[in-house]
């Protein structure tokens, strides 16, 4: 009996149980229940760790190769090692120098501007320096980031006025890209304070420019007498700095110093860099003899400048004032 009893409630339980387990799979077949986000596990493989390099020249080659695959985050890393790796300044602009091609068509802008300021501050080379300016601005306006260098820089003379990169990107952008003569002069007069408190000065190109600028703020003597200090400093760039100082008195109306500069440039070795720029040179001297009432002065620049110009616009405007000073000059 008892026997019996303990069979009937095993199997009870059993029954129990069975019917336990149905509603379990059931519940585990229809899970998650309605407003309940399913949740997922993920195993991650362990990260890979970037690579490690022992010398310059292997992580510059990794850092190249990398860019060219465009894993461009290990082609940064590798760059960062040549970086560390390196000696001395000379060192890392080398290297800057060997990643331009790589920065230049990858996705992200920062590592060439990066790249070419640093070229800018350290170079030995001042042909370098000018040569990595004028690459920046272009590459920031092929990219359409003007707005975002201008404000790097400006941000950075905000915590280092004295910062000589950023006042000569500053400088070279206010002048040529983004032409603000007021803003041009306060990065270029800062730069030259900068540079004479080390013992140098403003490179030739920069006194030119600063000299331009003053004329475009109508500052017109400031402009005349430092394209005339810069023309002493370089005999191939004499010619046509005395020519734009010329100009500059002209247009502050002394007459009699704008002669003499325009005098003094025709004394000087001819501008020979360019035809074009020749022309400009000797229609720019005819100009201001011309306005000079010195007609006769002015013919044979004239002629000159007809000469070194295929522009047919160019030719007809300067036929017509050799026409005109022809004429006045015979009627004196």
């Amino acid at each position: 009996m008892a026997t019996a009893a303990r069979a009937s409630a095993g199997r009870g339980v059993s029954a129990r149980l069975f019917r336990c387990g149905i509603a379990a799979v059931a519940v585990a077949a229809s899970w998650p229940a309605p407003g309940f986000a399913q949740e997922t596990t993920t195993v991650q493989p362990p990260a890979e760790s970037p690579p490690t390099y022992s010398t310059v020249r292997g992580a510059v080659e990794a850092a190249i190769a990398f860019h060219t695959a465009k894993e461009y985050a290990k082609g940064r890393n590798a760059a960062a090692q040549a970086l560390a790796l390196a000696s001395d300044d000379r060192e890392r602009t080398a290297i800057q120098r060997a990643m331009l091609r790589s920065y230049r068509e990858a996705p992200d802008w920062e590592p060439m501007v990066e790249a070419l300021e640093f070229m800018i501050g350290k170079s030995e080379l001042e042909a370098e320096r000018s040569l990595a300016r004028r690459e920046l601005i272009g590459f920031a306006h092929h990219r359409g980031k003007v707005d975002e260098v201008v404000k790097r820089f400006e941000d950075r003379l905000t915590k280092q006025p004295d910062d000589e990169a950023s006042l000569t990107i500053l400088g070279e952008i206010f002048v040529r890209l983004e032409p603000n003569p007021r803003r041009a002069v306060v990065m270029l007069e800062t730069l030259g304070l900068v540079r004479a408190r080390a013992g140098h000065e403003l490179t030739v190109n920069e006194a030119s420019d600063l000299a331009g600028e003053y004329v475009k703020e109508r500052r017109f003597r400031q402009g005349a007498e430092l394209f005339e200090k810069t023309a002493a400093r370089d005999p191939k760039m004499a010619a046509w700095l005395w020519k734009e100082a010329a100009a500059a008195w002209q247009k502050g109306g002394d007459k009699d110093k704008a002669v003499a500069a325009a005098r003094t440039s025709e004394r000087s070795d001819p501008e020979a860099r360019s035809d074009i720029l020749a022309h400009y040179w000797h229609r720019g001297l005819a100009d201001v003899f011309f306005a000079a009432g010195e007609f006769g002065s002015s013919i044979p620049h004239y002629e000159r400048a007809i000469e070194k110009t295929t522009i047919d616009g160019y030719r007809k405007d300067c036929e017509q004032r050799l026409s005109e000073a022809k004429r006045r000059l015979s009627e004196n």
